[in-house]
């Protein structure tokens, strides 16, 4: 997933591959300009981070211990660092808003909203690693899959964000979605679990069920999320946190404290700032998405605060009804007009070309979970050595230093395939490459159900094309 989201907002991303040897997407390149290919992630990381050269080979190394870690670079980039699992590393690197030139003032907001968002993908991806590696471990996995999964969503839901900011279709609802606050708050406290145990904190809560507000679901998560990493992160070892959510009137009062070291009023005084953070790497984004949050959904929130005294924030949101449960919607609903069921067969062999591992293998599982036969390749010639014909191939845009239309064109014209599908997160390009023109586009991120429906329209022309020419 962040392969396919740097590459569709054009933002550089390092990795490292299961050997320890260095990636890097086409903007890294840019960004490292024109000096020698460093050999691996720590040597590339020093001339980006500049005088920051030290903490940021730190927050690498951290984070192949799995602690993800922000860093704001004094010249003006922001870095993100998320362990990839098996000691591995990713780096995230964003432009940091600047206000001091006016003329920048539109692209500053623009980019903050990609570091909130960044922000957003780093929990959920903590969230999942944590749990995933409780399950390795054999405790607790039916847990551990349930908040995986609720993790992935979030982070599908920060994607799904962005990636609609990017093409200008906002995907708001005319009237504010009910949200059972209540769940939220214990899904919030479960999920923080394997962070407390790390330190042996213990994690409470009072909370009274059926409390909703109404708003944007994005909203609601950040501002549960963020106060509970934000208090883990604060407490020394065997720490208390304490989630309360009660209700007085047409008010809902969540409450997340904390027993550890408090802050120095001057410190109180800027912390909802945007990047102002006391964290060695600490980006100051997420109080700051919180204070937004919270006035987006029309409430209020208060800090209360003293050295040695712990920390305490007040949130107070307007209270909603919930609304009575929907009755069960079928596949051939007004958004689910193809009326395809997801236990039809799919026959045929299928290639699957993305540069994505855990995509490219997620697309392959899920064909092949309806009969199709799958080969997956990462590159073009991986799909070139592939025997075909296929009767479909799913092409990623972005592969690499190719685009997925060149790619497709190629595969078109020594016989390898015919019908083609693009998957890509943001528009296609306005000129495609001549024989390049997919068939149906998959937007990302997507559910199975978006992927077997797009296949099966495809199919389904296919063979009305072949009756008709017959």
């Amino acid at each position: 997933m962040i392969n396919w989201l740097c590459g569709s907002l054009g933002l550089p991303l390092l990795e490292e591959d299961e050997s320890g040897a260095l990636r890097l997407n086409a903007a890294a390149r840019d960004a490292l300009g024109t000096q020698a290919s460093p050999r691996n992630l720590e040597a590339a990381i020093r001339p980006i981070a500049g005088d920051q050269a030290a903490a940021a080979v730190a927050c690498v190394r951290r984070a192949r211990q799995g602690e993800r870690g922000e860093l704001s670079f004094s010249h003006g980039l922001h870095a993100l660092f998320v362990p990839a699992g098996a000691g591995r590393v990713q780096v995230i690197l964003a432009p940091s808003p600047s206000v001091e030139d006016a003329a920048l003032q539109r692209r500053a907001l623009a980019t903050d909203r990609s570091a909130r968002v960044s922000h957003e993908l780093a929990n959920a991806l903590g969230a999942i690693a944590g749990w995933a590696r409780l399950a390795k471990e054999g405790a607790r996995v039916d847990e551990a899959l349930d908040l995986i999964e609720k993790s992935a969503e979030t982070a599908w839901s920060a994607a799904r964000t962005v990636l609609g900011e990017v093409s200008g279709q906002t995907g708001t609802e005319p009237d504010a979605p009910v949200i059972d606050l209540s769940a939220f708050v214990e899904e919030a406290a479960r999920l923080l679990i394997p962070k407390a145990l790390k330190k042996s904190i213990a994690v409470r809560t009072s909370i009274t069920p059926g409390l909703c507000v109404a708003g944007d679901r994005g909203n609601v998560w950040s501002i549960v999320w963020n106060l509970a990493v934000n208090a883990v992160e604060a407490l020394p070892q065997r720490g208390v946190v304490t989630f309360q959510l009660t209700a007085t009137g047409q008010t809902v009062h969540l409450c997340i404290s904390d027993n550890g070291p408090g802050m120095m009023p001057d410190v109180r005084a800027r912390v909802f700032e945007p990047y102002f953070t006391t964290k060695r790497s600490g980006s100051g984004i997420g109080l700051a998405t919180v204070k937004q949050a919270v006035s987006d959904l029309g409430g209020r929130i208060e800090l209360d605060t003293q050295p040695g005294r712990g920390t305490r924030f007040q949130i107070d949101l307007p209270r909603a009804i919930a609304a009575e449960k929907p009755r069960k919607r079928t596949i051939s609903s007004a958004k689910r007009s193809s009326g395809v069921f997801l236990s039809e067969h799919i026959d045929g062999r299928f290639l699957v070309l993305d540069d994505d591992p855990s995509l490219r293998e997620m697309i392959g599982t899920a064909l092949q979970m309806r009969g199709a036969e799958v080969v997956l390749a990462a590159n073009l010639n991986e799909a070139l050595r592939a025997q075909g014909p296929f009767k479909l191939a799913l092409v990623d845009l972005l592969l690499g230093d190719q685009r997925g239309d060149a790619a497709l064109a190629h595969l078109r014209a020594v016989g390898t395939v015919n019908a083609a599908m693009i998957v890509t997160g943001s528009e296609l390009p306005r000129r495609l490459a001549p024989g390049g023109e997919p068939d149906a586009v998959l937007r990302k991120p997507f559910e199975l159900r978006d992927l077997y429906e797009r296949v099966a329209e495809v199919l389904s022309r296919e063979r009305g094309s072949r009756n008709a020419a017959g």
